[in-house]
This record gives C-alpha cells, structure tokens and sequence, in this order.
C-alpha cells in the first residue's frame, strides 16, 4: 500500500481560511438583510427619476407642440399666395375648379335619374323600319386632269391670236 504523506500546512493558514469562509457567510447574511432595503430605496429613487423624466417630457411635448403649430401657422401664409395664383392662373386658362367638378357631377347623377325616370315611364314603341334609300346615279366620266402646270395654265389661259 502507498503511504500518503501527511500535508504540512502553515501555521494559522487552517485559521485564516476559516475567518475567510465566515467573513462570506457574513456578506451573504449582510446582503440577505441589507438587499431588502436597498431594493426599497432603488425603487423609490426609480420612481422620483420617473416623476422628474416625466414632467420634463411633458414640458418637451408641450414645446413640440406650440413648435407644430407656429409651423402650421407659418407654412399656411406661405402657400396661400402660392395656391391663390395657382387658382388665378388655372381660372385663365379655363380649367374647372373642384367645386365646379362637383357641381358638374351633381347635374350629371341628376339627369341621369331623370333620364332612367322618363325611360321607364314611356312604353317603348317598336322601331319602324327606315325606308330603303335610293341606289345613287351613276356620275359622268370625268375629264382627265392636266398633268403639268404650263398645260393648266394654256387651258385655262385665253385664246389671243395676233
């Protein structure tokens, strides 16, 4: 059989390795009762943060807001004129405005009612067969067309004899 050796250890290692497992014992019991506190105070302090992010977001969206409508405001006087000559120019060169488009469909649907009214109200009356038209005449022969410009102007020219 293999003797063992016997370990030597220093003396007070044995001592110090101990006062090192309690002093973790320690941390962990300190933490335990230490860790419940401390998740308070985290949690209250989380919620101050909130309440200081929260109204400075307020305060931001507050701005964004008058910003949205000084921009609104800003842009409506600078297409105004933009849109008011636009209008001029379209109006001048007859073009139908959307209201006139509109009112212009209104009529249509109106007098398509009428229409689809006066249809079914009038019985409808068979169709008359259109009488035959005549068979057309048969044209004289045409006389054939001078083929140069000189031979037009002599026919047409008067005869002046010398």
């Amino acid at each position: 059989m293999v003797a063992r050796k016997k370990e030597i250890t220093p003396p007070g290692l044995k001592g110090a390795a101990y006062e090192i497992w309690l002093a973790g014992l320690g941390a962990v019991n300190l933490a335990g009762e230490e860790g419940g506190r401390l998740f308070k105070e985290l949690v209250a302090r989380g919620r101050e943060q909130k309440e200081a992010n929260q109204e400075m977001m307020d305060n931001v969206m507050e701005r964004a807001q008058g910003l949205k409508e000084d921009a609104r405001e800003v842009l409506s006087k600078v297409t105004a004129p933009l849109e008011e000559g636009l209008a001029n120019a379209m109006q001048r060169l007859g073009v139908p405005t959307r209201a006139e488009i509109v009112k212009l469909t209104h009529r249509v649907e109106e007098l398509t009612r009428h229409v689809a009214k006066a249809r079914t109200a009038a019985p409808a009356k068979p169709k008359a067969k259109p009488a035959p038209k005549p068979k057309p005449k048969a044209k004289a022969a045409a006389k054939p067309k001078p083929r140069t410009r000189a031979a037009a102007q002599a026919k047409t020219a008067p005869n002046v004899t010398a």
